[in-house]
């Protein structure tokens, strides 16, 4: 087994490299470098979000004081999309510090990824190959959307560069474009001087951006299908108890009772990984939601603009609008996707031999069947609206 692929010593369903590659192990491991009692990683993290909201802070600024530009150029963003690209990189920076915050959890549920983590997988080779394919998916994903983002990143960085030779129009006050144009209050001779410092800045605030999309779709993506593939497991296990078995009544009831244990220990899981992304998820999807919302009134300026637009400040937007439009759906899919497999642990259970099982036997399966009837926990966005697939289209349709 690849040593890159062992937690604590055991071998893993996912692939720990790409989340090494990503720095999120690094920000996780308890065991990584610490100055003076405080986790380098995290300390390095939160140092860098304060100051990409400072800029964030700094750039608002520029709203309340009047500024001297006098030319209105198509491919400069417009305040609205400006303001929701700051928000989004308010909410970004939210989100990390809440992942970061709750370090000690997380780190504990990458129990849920090891391939023995079941008991009934240790008996079980089908099992265990269905399990490791889920989770493998889920790395591929992962892989795409943060490839995804990362080219949209450098067509927005690239962007400025391509519109910065266009000819700028005489007798106007013309502050070079940079990647979103942030309103800085400064003077155009001033913002031009530094332009350099100031593209700079605006790269910290898109990598917050990118970075924080890239590391909740990591955690978020992961950990959805990691559940979801062990309440698989369990299913199965229950569906094919008590068939071709000849043992005593006291080795049946033993097993059955530890493929029990396995579905609590999930749903424990599932409980701890819920109350770390409920809030993040909401803020998530609001803040894609409001994305998409600016970007349909963008290009419908665009479209309705008789000016010509570069063809750098089209693709960015274009492949930003598919980012968000692919995430949104893929958070909803995978959240519905474990309710799904909740729900089908108790055809599970009744898929099993329990006809050729005695009195005592049926008894346990009823209970069963009860307990994981009452433990519906799902992630709602309000206590009537569950988010899942459904949301997603109500959502498109406003």
């Amino acid at each position: 087994m690849n040593s890159d692929n062992l937690f604590n010593g055991e071998p893993v369903a996912l692939n720990l490299l790409t989340y090494k590659q990503l720095g999120y192990y690094q920000l996780l491991d308890p065991k990584g470098p610490h100055i003076y009692g405080y986790h380098l990683y995290r300390i390095i993290l939160k140092i860098f979000l304060l100051i990409v909201q400072f800029i964030t802070i700094f750039g608002v600024m520029g709203f309340f004081i009047e500024m001297e530009d006098t030319d209105t150029d198509p491919g400069k963003s417009n305040s609205f999309e400006l303001i929701i690209i700051l928000t989004n990189c308010s909410l970004s920076s939210l989100k990390m510090y809440t992942l970061i915050s709750n370090s000690k959890i997380i780190w504990d549920l990458f129990d849920l990824t090891r391939m023995d983590f079941l008991r009934c997988s240790r008996q079980s080779k089908l099992i265990t190959e269905n399990f490791v394919k889920r989770c493998k998916k889920s790395t591929m994903i992962t892989k795409w959307i943060a490839r995804s983002f990362l080219i949209g990143l450098f067509l927005w960085a690239m962007g400025p560069f391509i519109a910065n030779k266009e000819y700028t129009a005489p007798n106007t006050v013309h502050r070079h474009k940079n990647i979103i144009n942030i309103k800085f209050p400064v003077t155009v001779k001033t913002y031009n001087n530094y332009y350099f410092v100031f593209y700079l800045m605006e790269v910290a605030v898109g990598f917050c951006i990118v970075y924080g999309s890239v590391l909740i779709d990591a955690y978020l993506m992961s950990f959805c299908w990691t559940i979801s593939a062990q309440y698989q497991s369990v299913t199965k296990a229950f569906a094919t108890f008590g068939y071709n078995e000849q043992r005593s009544p006291k080795d049946v009831y033993k097993d059955f009772k530890s493929i029990i244990i396995d579905h609590q220990n999930v749903y424990l899981k599932m409980k701890s990984f819920y109350a770390v992304v409920r809030p993040i998820t909401l803020i998530h999807i609001f803040a894609y939601s409001c994305s998409l919302i600016m970007y349909a009134y963008v290009i419908v300026t665009i479209f309705h603009s008789k000016e010509s637009f570069i063809i750098a400040e089209i693709m960015k937007i274009v492949m930003t609008v598919s980012n968000v439009t692919m995430e949104v759906f893929i958070f909803c899919y995978l959240f519905e996707l474990i309710d799904n497999k909740k729900e089908d642990v108790n055809f599970g259970l009744y898929s099993c031999n329990w006809t050729g099982m005695d009195i005592k036997f049926k008894q346990l399966l009823l209970m069963s069947m009860k307990m994981n009837n009452a433990n519906r926990l799902k992630l709602k966005a309000s206590p009537d609206v569950t988010i899942n697939r459904p949301f997603f289209a109500n959502e498109r349709l406003q």
